[in-house]
């Protein structure tokens, strides 16, 4: 006789696959093992020994403090709803997202993944010399110069927000504001977002960061900055932050070329193409209508600045910017495909504008300083 399958007590017994097991796993998860794998072959066959689990520790603390402000932010925007429940207040504490479990579990997830993304795109980014030796800003120069209709994007917008008080201005903005900006709107969008949306954006940002990535070692390039630096020197007497960074990046990229693999990184090495700093508030203006209107142009704003300020400070070409944005957009449109019902219609609207934001220089420095055979275009 057949053991019977449906008990009365107990119901039909439930036969879990590894399919299913396999899709309860989001995108940004399979993003994060994806990139610790990679990260464990690099460093397996580099001849490089930098402190790599000091800086995921690091990043992790970032991440899990983002998590706690998120919390504090969730809990402080529930005390109008719970003063107003009355003697109900046990039923909504009860219907709060903060009272489910799956709420946790899910911050977990997003805290972990994002440190390892991170953490590997950091390191990696920083030895892609080590990677691939070869350079392409020429071929940047090129893209520009069509794009432009033969003329120079980077020199056009020297000439337009070249003077001092809009240089000082995209000087704090891009080098010195830009990761409050950015760690803020991730938070905003922790806090904002319903549970469907939030495992959407991750999706799309973490991804964003990775592909970024894999252009940044399959077609490295450095920025107008560094190859051509006579085109920025008056510009960048106005900006103090940014010749700062320069100078340290150029610094800490000049150690790796020499094989000084123990150097203290701070900036994470040089890749102009494509702007990740741009696709950042691309895809923050795409998903910002989930939000509200007021982020929504609020991050598109916020892009055409980031753009901007991108090429004045010559960390990025113009065609770097709009590279953030394609990237962006897929990012986003891949993301939006998992979402159901009215979260899909959602108006994530990818028409936002374009803007970078980087990072320093002191006395620029030419590419061939840096080297004096590496080749340019």
């Amino acid at each position: 006789m057949k053991p019977d399958l449906h008990s009365a007590d107990e119901g039909p017994i439930q036969h879990v696959s590894v399919r299913s097991i396999l899709g309860t796993v989001r995108l940004f998860e399979w993003v994060a093992l994806l990139s610790a794998v990679g990260a464990a072959v690099f460093f397996t066959v580099a001849p490089v020994t930098m402190a790599y689990f000091r800086l995921a520790l690091w990043t992790l603390r970032d991440m899990s403090i983002l998590a706690g402000i998120s919390v504090v932010m969730i809990v402080v925007g529930s005390v109008p709803k719970l003063l107003r429940s009355g003697s109900r207040w046990r039923e909504a504490i009860n219907g709060l997202e903060l009272a489910q479990r799956r709420f946790w579990v899910d911050m977990v997830r997003i805290v972990v993944a994002f440190s390892v993304v991170e953490t590997v795109h950091l390191t990696i980014k920083t030895y892609v010399p080590v990677i691939n030796h070869t350079n392409h800003d020429g071929l940047l120069w090129r893209i520009d110069h069509l794009l432009g209709f033969g003329h120079d994007p980077v020199s056009v917008a020297l000439s337009v927000f070249g003077q001092p008080f809009s240089l000082h201005v995209i000087d704090l903005i891009y080098s010195g504001l830009y990761y409050l900006f950015l760690w803020g709107g991730v938070v905003v969008f922790l806090v904002g977002l319903d549970r469907e949306r939030r495992l959407a954006f991750f999706d799309s940002f973490l991804l964003m960061w990775q592909i970024g990535l894999l252009i940044y070692i399959l077609l490295p390039t450095w920025g107008p900055v560094f190859t051509r630096p006579e085109l920025f020197e008056i510009a960048l007497q106005s900006c103090p932050i940014t010749t700062h960074v320069q100078s340290a990046l150029v610094a800490e990229t000049s150690a790796i070329f020499r094989g000084n693999y123990n150097v203290v990184i701070q900036f994470f090495g040089l890749a102009a193409f494509p702007s990740l700093h741009v696709a950042v508030f691309a895809l923050f203006a795409m998903w910002g209508g989930a939000i509200a209107r007021w982020w929504r142009w609020w991050n598109t704003a916020m892009l055409f600045v980031v753009l901007v300020g991108s090429m004045v400070t010559g960390y990025h070409y113009l065609a770097d910017g709009l590279a953030g944005v394609l990237i962006a957009a897929g990012c986003v449109a891949i993301a939006r495909r998992g979402l159901s019902g009215a979260a899909g219609a959602e108006n994530i609207s990818p028409s936002a504008t374009t803007a970078d934001t980087s990072s320093l220089p002191s006395p620029p420095i030419s590419a061939r300083t840096l080297h004096g055979t590496y080749y340019i275009g």
